[in-house]
C-alpha cells in the first residue's frame, strides 16, 4: 500500500505545508512569504530553506513492512544525510549516505509483528521528497499527536549542525522532550532578520526558540546586529502575545574567551544586549548559552563552533532544566 499526500499529511510533523511537487511529496518548513523573503537574501540561504530539519513522521502501524525510497538534495554545506527510522522508541534502521548529499535512496525494512510506533525524522543536511513509502494492503496507520506546538528559530546549530543523526540535535532532543510539534526554522549562517520575524506564522505556537548572535558578532556591523536584533523580539512578542519565547544567547566558541573583539564588541556583548532589548517584553526569557555546552573541544566539530553529537546532549540537557523553570 503506497501512502497518498493526505495519509503522509496526516502523520507528519515539522513542516507548516506538505505538497506534490513533480510527483515527489515535499515538505516545507517556511510559509511562501517567507522563502520569498530568503530568495531576495542569497541562493544559499534560500536553498537551505527547503531542508527537512525537524520533519518527523510519526504513526502506530500494524504492518510488517516498510519501505522508503527519496530523492535528497542538497540543504546545507555538508555532504552527509540520515533518516532515523525508530521502532517503539528504539532505533530501528538508518537510510543515508556519508559523501554526498544528492540522490536517489530507498530501502524495505521487516518490522516487529502487531501494532508498533514508527517514528522517521528526516534528515537537517538535506531536503528529502518521498517517492515512496508503503505498508502492507490494508494495514492500519494511525498519527500520534503532540501536546504542545513550537516555532524553533536560529542559525546553523538550530539547523542541525553537526549532528550525524537528525535526531541527536538539540532541536529534535528539544521538541521530543516537550512533546511539541516543532517546526525548526533554522537557516546555517543566519544572523537576526526582523523582516523574518515580521512574518507571522499560521500556527499559534505554545513555545518559540531564538538562538541567533554568533554570526551576527562574527560579521561585526553592530548598528545592524542592534537594529534587527531589537526588531526581531519585538516583532515575535507582538506576532505571539500569549507564547513563551526563549531567547537562547550564543554558545561557547573557540575564540572565547580569548578577548577577541570585532565591530559589535566581545561575544559577551551580545547577550549583554539581548539582555537589553527584551528586559521590558514579559513574555521573552533569556537563557545563558555559554552555560549550554562545555568549552571543550571534544564537544564540537572540527570547526569548534558546532557541537558534535556528544555537545548536543550537553547542550539540550542544559537547557530543558532552564526552560522547564517557567513552564506551568
Amino acid at each position: 500500500m503506497k501512502l497518498n499526500l493526505e495519509q503522509i499529511s496526516s502523520i507528519a510533523r515539522g513542516a507548516t505545508r506538505i505538497a506534490y511537487v513533480d510527483e515527489k511529496i515535499c515538505f516545507f518548513r517556511f510559509t511562501k512569504d517567507q522563502e520569498e523573503l530568503y530568495s531576495t537574501v542569497n541562493d544559499d540561504f534560500y536553498k537551505k530553506t527547503f531542508a527537512t530539519a525537524g520533519v518527523i513522521l510519526e504513526f502506530i502501524t500494524d504492518s510488517s513492512t516498510l519501505s522508503l525510497e527519496v530523492e535528497v538534495f542538497s540543504g546545507s554545506s555538508r555532504k552527509f544525510f540520515a533518516h532515523s527510522i525508530f521502532v517503539n522508541g528504539s532505533k530501528y534502521a538508518t537510510l543515508g549516505c556519508l559523501g554526498t548529499n544528492n540522490g536517489i535512496f530507498g530501502g524495505k525494512w521487516t518490522l516487529p509483528e502487531g501494532e508498533k510506533q514508527i517514528k522517521i525524522y528526516f534528515p537537517w543536511s538535506t531536503a528529502s521528497r518521498i517517492i515512496d513509502m508503503s505498508l502492507d494492503d490494508g494495514a492500519i496507520i494511525t498519527p500520534i499527536r503532540k501536546q504542545k506546538k513550537m516555532i524553533m528559530f536560529g542559525d546553523s546549530i538550530t539547523h542541525g549542525y553537526d549532528a550525524m543523526s537528525p535526531e541527536n540535535s538539540y532541536a529534535a532532543r528539544l521538541a521530543d522532550a516537550l512533546d511539541a510539534e516543532a517546526v525548526n526554522k533554522g537557516i546555517g549562517g543566519e544572523v537576526f532578520r526582523r523582516s523574518l520575524a515580521a512574518l507571522k506564522d499560521p500556527t499559534e505556537p505554545d513555545y518559540i526558540t531564538v538562538a541567533y548572535g554568533t554570526n551576527d558578532w562574527s560579521v561585526g556591523n553592530k548598528e545592524r546586529f542592534e537594529t534587527h536584533c531589537k526588531e526581531f523580539y519585538e516583532s515575535l512578542s507582538r506576532n505571539y502575545p500569549n507564547t513563551k519565547i526563549f531567547a537562547i544567547t550564543p554558545i561557547w566558541r573557540k575564540e572565547y574567551p580569548t578577548g577577541k573583539v570585532t565591530g559589535v564588541g566581545s561575544l559577551d556583548r551580545v547577550e549583554e544586549y539581548i539582555r537589553e532589548v527584551t528586559a521590558d517584553l514579559s513574555n521573552v526569557t533569556v537563557i545563558k548559552g555559554l552555560d549550554l555546552v562545555p568549552p571543550s573541544a571534544d564537544c564540537f566539530a572540527p570547526d569548534i563552533i558546532h557541537p558534535n553529537d556528544k555537545g548536543f546532549v550537553h547542550y539540550f540537557e542544559n537547557l530543558i532544566k532552564e526552560i522547564k523553570k517557567y513552564l506551568d
